[in-house]
């Protein structure tokens, strides 16, 4: 139990290791992988809720995106930690990340059964919805990350350019894992929706 509530104390703002060595801050930043994974999938399941295919294509096609595009952006992330003279161990960096990707899959497993009911109601607004709740999930991660990060030393780079690596990995991945949602959305055509707007 003591695992869930330092995952909730990071997704909170307050970093409960400051005492913690390496390893257990990577046990950490595991748990909080995990528990990611897992949250990540109860999203796919509502999002895909109207068609058994797609609810169990999405089984592993969200974490999947959650991993790949996170691991992705690790490398890039750590090479700006180490250029920015950053004197905190790496170890920080990527607790920083796996506790932003379980804040956003978080909201997305929380907000799952209000996805799920209107996809299943509603002629419109599951759509709509859905989107909405995965911009909101961005938001809460995105701001989670930063937060436990500027506590770490100076992680302002390696933030930003971690930020920008797995949102474009994402994004490029939503693509190829489409589809997820059962209507078209301007992410299923990846980078090049961008260019082509």
């Amino acid at each position: 139990m003591a695992g869930w509530t330092e995952l909730f104390e990071l997704v909170g703002g307050r970093w409960p290791m400051e005492e913690q060595g390496t390893a257990e801050r990577l046990q950490m930043a595991i748990r909080a992988a995990g528990a990611a994974v897992l949250f990540a999938a109860v999203y796919g399941l509502a999002a895909g809720s109207t068609d058994m295919a797609l609810a169990l294509g999405n089984l592993w096609k969200l974490p999947m995106l959650v991993v790949l595009s996170t691991l992705c952006s690790l490398p890039a992330g750590l090479l700006a930690w180490k250029l920015s003279g950053a004197s905190d161990g790496a170890s920080k960096l990527v607790v920083g990340v796996a506790a932003g990707n379980f804040a956003a899959t978080l909201v997305l497993a929380a907000l799952s059964p209000l996805v799920a009911l209107y996809y299943n109601s509603s002629a419109y607004w599951g759509g709509p919805l859905a989107m909405g709740t995965v911009a909101l999930a961005l938001v809460v991660g995105l701001f989670s990350a930063w937060r436990l990060m500027l506590r770490a030393g100076s992680a302002r780079l390696p933030f930003g350019v971690l930020a920008v690596v797995q949102m474009l990995a994402l994004l490029q991945f939503t693509h190829i894992a489409s589809p997820i949602l059962p209507e078209q959305t301007f992410f299923d055509l990846g980078v090049d929706g961008l260019v082509d707007r």
